[in-house]
């Protein structure tokens, strides 16, 4: 059982991060992970970086199937990334793409080319060593591997293909009821199997797998005791009905972060465009009242990390952890930007949303808002959001001069917390226009060496959370409740969704 699953598209470019939930069952991935968050090769047997580190080669395995018997091919890589972010004489992908993500590597894209008949490449107007992650199943989205169709944007072949969507995963879907089921049958096919030349079977141990929405968490703590579901996302204060029950919590270590992003502060006319204005928010905020009243503390909330920076991402250093409350150089910050106890800054506009994977988001942003009205005497009014609708304020510039709360994935690359944010100029969601902070993004994400890597993405951490348009509050573990018919299953780290699914073992 899920919180939610987003708006139940089935290709990323349109879909929303809660699509996570069905999408990676659905899709197979071109690089797979392990409970190290590791990168394996997947419908990729393999891939190369060019001199340049501007062009990734993948090489696509022979075996790989879809669920309608056909062959996966390099031609299906193609058309699906070219749909994904390309551009050819039906469009472009950014101009289309409503997931912002998809925008931000489609704006950067400058080819992506069938260069054998095995072989996919695609190139970037920038260095990104990081790509590969990105596309991984530790990665932030879905980039699933779809079939080709006769088009690459067209508006009816995409409304034919949610009704009736084939793909490439450990999943066929065989039933789908709006916000209530979609059923899934296993996928003898898979192409993660040994005979394909893998190491390890990765095929679903059970014949059927029905994903069905329970917004309300009481409904599916009352079905994880009744036998009626096996796994459901959970939270602290329900444990021990779960373990009344005979169930069990399991944790997702470091799935998702509170996503607190003040927008559009490039512009003068708001007050965050002055960061001391900026850190006066980070420092009225005490983080650990949020992780222990909320959350009921460090099993499952993590005050640590910058944004989406966590112990396990790349170039994370224990001085990156989010500042602890300093309500008197708060005040004094804010007075010295000429906002002394709130006065002339206007109403703080708070947007946030209910959120399937993450639990209190709405009451974290609530809490926060309590901060700034009590210690910085400002007028802060919340807005709880439909996400589809906010995003498309977003695009539009709507929220500029406000505030984002909400949750984001975790993830082990960090390259894709930045994109388009910190690294495309004129992106439609970029926080920043220092042209010193887009030089040294960009330097970093030309670093391809591991251990130089990690070292440059330290020093862009630094200083991106010395900028402070994103705040740092903290991370979450996901806490999943077991059923009694589960033997074993252990989610892996980075994953906000139903993941490690071939390692559920039911007795």
């Amino acid at each position: 059982m899920m919180g939610g699953w987003g708006n139940e598209r089935f290709t990323a470019n349109y879909g929303v991060g809660a699509g996570s939930s069905y999408g990676r069952i659905h899709a197979g991935g071109i690089i797979v992970t392990n409970e190290k968050a590791e990168l394996l090769p997947g419908i990729a047997s393999r891939w190369e970086i060019s001199p340049d580190g501007k062009t990734f080669t993948f090489t696509i395995r022979d075996g790989g199937k879809f669920h309608d018997g056909q062959a996966i091919t390099a031609e299906d890589v193609w058309w699906t990334w070219m749909h994904f972010w390309g551009k050819d004489a039906s469009g472009s992908a950014f101009e289309r793409a409503t997931s912002s993500t998809a925008q931000g590597v489609a704006r950067l894209t400058e080819r992506i080319e069938l260069t054998a008949h095995n072989q996919v490449s695609h190139t970037f107007q920038n260095v990104d060593a990081g790509w590969p992650a990105r596309i991984s199943e530790a990665g932030p989205n879905w980039w699933g591997v779809l079939p080709r169709r006769p088009k690459v944007h067209d508006s009816a072949q995409e409304a034919a293909y949610d009704k009736n969507p084939i793909g490439s995963g450990v999943g066929k879907l065989v039933k789908h009821v709006p916000a209530d089921l979609m059923a899934f049958e296993r996928f003898d096919d898979y192409y993660y199997q040994p005979k394909n030349g893998l190491p390890e079977d990765r095929r679903l141990k059970f014949k059927f797998l029905d994903l069905r929405l329970a917004p309300e968490e009481a409904t599916r703590v009352a079905a994880i005791r009744a036998g009626e579901a096996d796994i459901a996302p959970v939270t602290l204060a329900t444990r021990t009905q779960v373990e009344a029950g005979g169930g069990r919590v399991v944790f997702g270590r470091e799935g998702t972060y509170v996503n607190v992003t003040l927008e559009g502060c490039f512009k003068p006319q708001y007050p965050c465009h002055d960061k001391r204005v900026r850190h006066a928010l980070d420092l009225a905020i005490d983080k650990a009242v949020i992780g222990d009243k909320l959350y009921g503390g460090p099993e499952v909330f993590q005050v640590k990390g910058w944004a989406f920076v966590s112990p396990s991402s790349i170039g994370y250093s224990p001085d990156l952890d989010p500042w602890p409350q300093d309500v008197a150089k708060a005040r004094q910050l804010l007075a010295d930007a000429g906002y002394p106890e709130g006065q002339g800054f206007g109403k703080l506009i708070v947007n946030t949303w209910v959120s399937s994977a993450m639990p209190f988001v709405p009451e974290s942003a609530q809490l926060g808002a309590e901060f700034w009205r009590r210690e910085l005497g400002l007028d802060v009014e919340v807005k709880v959001r439909d996400t589809a609708e906010l995003t498309m304020a977003r695009l539009a510039g709507q929220t500029h001069g406000q505030v984002r709360w909400g949750d984001n994935e975790g993830r082990v690359d960090p390259a894709s917390g930045y994109d388009g944010a910190y690294t495309v100029p004129g992106h439609a969601t970029r926080v920043h226009e220092d042209p010193t902070l887009l030089e040294l993004a960009l330097q970093t994400f030309a670093v391809t060496d591991p251990a130089e890597r990690a070292v440059a993405f330290n020093k862009l951490h630094r200083r991106a959370r010395d900028e402070t348009y994103s705040l740092g509050i903290g991370y979450v573990n996901i806490p999943w409740a077991v059923g009694r018919r589960v033997a074993a299953w252990q989610p892996w780290p980075f994953s906000f969704y139903p993941s490690n699914l071939h390692g559920i073992v039911l007795k």
